[in-house]
């Protein structure tokens, strides 16, 4: 599962806030706004457009800017990944709405069985796809971090 968190900007967050948000945020309710949980098929389904974000990487020290989604770690995206962020999955949801009502991936590296296809309700995907649009445009406000938990 991939965790999404809106959270609050506020005067004391520091480096060290967002390098252990992850660990520490039950501390932190009062910030988070909104939550996201992303299963990992639909992540995987989309992670090479997710590598095109701008973001920062709170794991490193003085959380450097970087592009692209950490998928085994953390991420924080700021008011600049906004237009990415929306631009993205909207057009992931404006896309899905053309497939079937099951999206299967097969994975082509070897013989594959029905196990081993991705599986996903399209109606499902497009309304998370939807949330994750939705609170990307509070970020653009300039208010808020999304924070992001990897697998």
């Amino acid at each position: 599962m991939h965790d999404f968190y809106l959270i609050k900007k506020t005067e004391t967050q520091d480096e060290e806030f967002f390098q252990y948000f992850w660990r520490d945020k039950e501390q932190f309710k009062d910030l988070i706004v909104e939550y996201i949980g992303l299963e990992d098929n639909l992540v995987e389904y989309i992670f090479d457009s997710l590598t095109w974000i701008p973001c920062r990487n709170p794991s490193l020290p003085g959380m450097p800017q970087d592009i692209g989604f950490n998928n085994i770690g953390v991420t924080l995206f700021e008011e600049h990944s906004a237009p990415c962020l929306i631009s993205i999955f909207t057009a992931w949801c404006d896309l899905l709405k053309n497939g079937p009502e099951e999206i299967l991936k097969m994975i082509y590296y070897h013989d594959y069985s029905e196990d081993e296809l991705l599986r996903f309700d399209r109606d499902y995907a497009i309304a998370k796809f939807e949330k994750m649009s939705s609170i990307s445009k509070q970020l653009s406000e300039g208010n808020y971090y999304i924070y992001h938990m990897g697998i």
